[in-house]
């Protein structure tokens, strides 16, 4: 009866393992990539690969103001930004930089990781492809450029409904270990946003990567349509450049496939700040209207799906205590006081990697730091704007 037992096993131990086996083969790729990502820093972004350059046009920087925030303010910012694995900070006050600081190695041009910060600036350069007609409309279906869902009801989907998480496509679960969700973060990106179908009316918001992958991938099609090149080429022309900003990089899925559109547009807490100032000064930048100010007032509205998201942007008005993604995670984001102003919008990347924006009183925050799950996103607003206030 042992031995039977014993025989037993061992064809179980048997078959797990052509089953793990045959998961490696036809999965290298998603395996890979678990690999990278679960062993890397976030300023290890070289080794996201393959990779794709966002060429820049470095300008002349900054201008320093440190008298624009006290010391004992900045200080305490930074301590916060250090407790939770803080990589990169940088204060910017009317355009000025007010406080910047740096740690584990890293320095001013210093690329990280940018996780969901990504996602904005998307939806900043779809902005850039209506106003010169590669795109009809903020309402066109996606289905116009994207092949696979032409004829099909998911192609009747439009930038909007992707851009404001309202899509109502499915969202594949990590905690259900379902594959079309570990593709989607790691493996084959692209062919598993396709894949999914829509499980719910549009209008209702539920915040998934699948939304700015198919977005991207609407946007990357009519981008070749329009003889406009690629994406990494459209970024740098319409907005990188513009903007003064250094080399980025984009990781690919694949060799010659398509860029992560909801993630992994790698660079420097100073692009950031950059791309942070261009929403507060309502896109313009030295003079020049880089992106149409309607676009951006567009952006940062309430969707009617959310009152805290805009498109590929998240809102501080008005309070919630805990900030919830969506209905298959049941992690939050904390605010642990209201913003002490009510025009706060915010890039926010997985994590603590955040861009914060608050127009009414010149204030741009950009912070890079490791992985925190424990990250407070009212601190480093309101000390900045309580410092403000008592100038």
């Amino acid at each position: 009866m042992v031995c039977k037992i014993l025989k037993w096993i061992g064809y179980g131990l048997l078959a797990l393992l052509l089953l793990i086996l045959l998961f490696v083969a036809f999965n290298w790729t998603l395996v890979s990539n678990m690999v990278k990502v679960g062993g890397a820093k976030i300023t290890d972004v070289g080794s996201f690969q393959p990779a794709e350059t966002v060429n820049g046009c470095p300008g002349t920087g900054f201008r320093s103001n440190p008298a624009a925030l006290s010391a004992e303010t900045f200080t305490a910012m930074r301590a916060y930004s250090d407790k939770h694995g803080g990589v990169g900070l940088i204060v910017l006050q009317n355009g000025q930089i007010a406080g910047e600081a740096y740690r584990r190695g890293a320095n001013a041009k210093t690329r990280a990781s940018s996780q969901s910060l990504h996602k904005t600036v998307v939806a900043m350069v779809i902005g850039a492809a209506v106003r010169d007609g590669v795109i009809a409309s903020l309402d066109a279906p996606v289905g116009d450029t994207l092949n696979e869902w032409r004829g099909d009801s998911r192609g009747k989907l439009t930038f909007r409904q992707l851009l404001s998480m309202s899509s109502g496509l499915h969202n594949p679960s990590m905690s259900k270990m379902e594959l079309p969700a570990m593709n989607m973060m790691l493996g084959d990106v692209s062919d598993a946003a396709l894949s999914l179908q829509i499980e719910r009316n549009p209008g209702t918001f539920n915040y998934s990567n699948a939304n700015f992958q198919i977005a991207g991938m609407a946007l990357s099609r009519a981008l070749k349509k329009a003889g406009r090149g690629d994406y990494a080429a459209y970024l740098a022309d319409t907005l990188w450049c513009p903007l003064g900003n250094s080399n980025a990089s984009l990781w690919l899925e694949h060799p010659g496939g398509e860029a992560r559109y909801f993630a992994y547009l790698d660079a420097s807490v100073r692009d950031w700040a950059r791309v942070g100032e261009l929403i507060r000064l309502k896109g313009e930048w030295n003079g020049k209207q880089v992106l149409p100010a309607a676009w951006i007032d567009e952006m940062i509205k309430a969707s009617p799906a959310n009152p805290n998201y805009g498109l590929g942007i998240w809102r501080g008005s008005p309070w919630t205590k805990a900030r919830r993604y969506s209905k298959e995670v049941s992690m939050t984001a904390t605010h642990s006081q209201a913003y002490l102003a009510d025009d706060v919008v915010f890039l926010d990347g997985f994590g603590g990697q955040r861009v914060y924006v608050v127009p009414s009183t010149g204030l741009v925050i950009a912070r890079s730091g490791e992985t925190s799950m424990t990250w407070d996103d009212a601190v480093l607003v309101n000390l900045a704007l309580r410092g403000i206030a008592a100038k």
